[in-house]
């Protein structure tokens, strides 16, 4: 469904955002490259508010034209300046590793699948593949164009409003919902915006502790009450989605910023893990309860166990390199004495395993390790207080990452993951003016 504006304004965004789009691919192409990544990266968690201008000429293609625009800025940029396109960050080589795996695991799904390849951008496995390349692309377009400290901060700015517009709908829908007892119809809630159920909840707690982060390490007492709003709505959000993949996330990543930053906050959230049953509202309490009962786990929970267990089938069949990228999407889980299909595995782990073997499994943690280590870096060595919140919000949003991927599978999920990627290359970006001589 698409978010509603509400005060009569919906149906004039169409018209209006279409116009704006092209007045940012403009500006973009013959002047100023960060109008069009600011655009890119608002909507990167929201892209059916873009669908909204697919009735007009080229309207459906505005995310592809926009990055092709932003590659050709860059290049013009780059040439001006003197400049070597790529700057040197330790994701350059995973990254540009992790393309040439993929090729390689997208060339093997082919033949896996006993498929020809063929160059239509229409066919599921080349979109996929397309998809999937604007990942390592919107990273080296922003750690390379996104300089001036003044733009990071204007595009973390335009991170959080995309993030408080999705707290927004969520909470509005909610409103409506009888939340005393927990029922499988409250899944409607997620339904309703741009992500669903268990992925908007893992978004909100992958970005929730990078948002605490920067209440934690900013000081100025109105950015403080200003950054509290989208924080507490987050967590709200977070726990009337029913996700336990979203409860784990949270949990995880507050353990973190417990044992790095606060004492007290660590002990509070070890208090509430021992007292759930009288701190958290009784359908929350009821929806964490039911995943193990007396008669064993409940059937969600076996489902996922008896989709891992075929996974490990698949893998053990070619442990290294895997079935062969997006084989999730064109493989037809069925489970025993069930109708229902699914495509995907319900974990990244395992998935990522199915499809691209240990090896891209190695890749990904391998960038993970390395935001974790920038993070921490970066939080060492600036003497910028938003920047250490920044370098400890993309720790957290790691730790929440993994926790989030245990029980869904959302690493290639843009819409998820696309802020990920963005923080990690503004800790890089940030980095490089402090490590100038080596590689940041």
């Amino acid at each position: 469904m698409n978010l509603e504006f509400g005060l009569g304004l919906t149906q004039f965004i169409p018209p209006i955002l279409y116009v704006v789009s092209i007045a940012v691919a403009l500006i973009t192409l013959f002047k100023r490259i960060e109008i069009g990544i600011y655009f890119l990266v608002f909507f990167l968690p929201i892209p059916n508010i873009l669908e909204w201008t697919e009735k007009f000429p080229l309207g459906k293609d505005t995310t592809d034209i926009l990055l092709i625009i932003l590659i050709i800025r860059w290049i013009i940029n780059a040439r001006s300046a003197q400049e070597n396109m790529l700057a040197k960050t330790s994701f350059n080589l995973p990254l540009l590793l992790l393309i040439l795996w993929t090729l390689v695991e997208f060339w093997h799904g082919a033949n896996y699948l006993g498929q020809e390849i063929v160059f239509d951008l229409r066919e599921p496995r080349l979109m996929a593949l397309k998809n999937f390349m604007v990942v390592p692309l919107i990273y080296f377009i922003i750690v390379n164009n996104i300089k001036h400290p003044q733009h990071i901060r204007i595009l973390i700015g335009l991170m959080i409003l995309a993030i408080l517009l999705l707290d927004r709908n969520s909470y509005n829908i909610m409103q409506n919902q009888d939340l005393s007892n927990y029922s499988d119809n409250l899944k409607v809630i997620g339904k309703a915006s741009a992500l669903s159920g268990n992925s908007l909840a893992v978004f909100f707690a992958q970005y929730s502790i990078v948002l605490v982060a920067l209440l934690w390490s900013l000081r100025h007492v109105w950015l403080k009450i200003a950054l509290s709003v989208p924080t507490l709505l987050s967590y709200y959000c977070t726990m009337f989605l029913f996700s336990r993949s979203g409860y784990l996330a949270v949990a995880l990543s507050l353990l973190f910023w417990g044992v790095i930053k606060s004492r007290i906050l660590l002990i509070a959230v070890i208090i509430s893990f021992l007292s759930y049953q009288t701190i958290l509202p009784n359908a929350v309490k009821q929806r964490i309860e039911m995943t193990k009962t007396e008669d064993g786990f409940d059937n969600t929970t076996q489902q996922r166990f008896a989709m891992w267990n075929l996974a490990t089938d698949i893998i053990s069949g070619n442990p290294i390199l895997g079935a062969g990228f997006n084989f999730t999407q064109a493989y037809n889980i069925q489970l025993e004495d069930q109708s229902h299909i699914w495509h995907s595995f319900h974990n990244s782990f395992v998935q990522q395993t199915v499809e691209t073997g240990i090896i891209g499994l190695g890749l990904y943690l391998w960038l993970f390790g390395l935001a974790i280590r920038q993070g921490w870096r970066l939080y060492r060595l600036s003497d910028d207080d938003f920047e250490k919140g920044l370098g400890l919000g993309l720790m957290g949003c790691v730790f929440a990452c993994m926790a989030g991927n245990i029980g869904g599978s959302y690493w290639n999920m843009l819409n998820v993951m696309g802020f990920f990627w963005v923080l990690a290359a503004l800790v890089n970006r940030c980095l490089l003016n402090y490590l100038p001589s080596e590689t940041a």
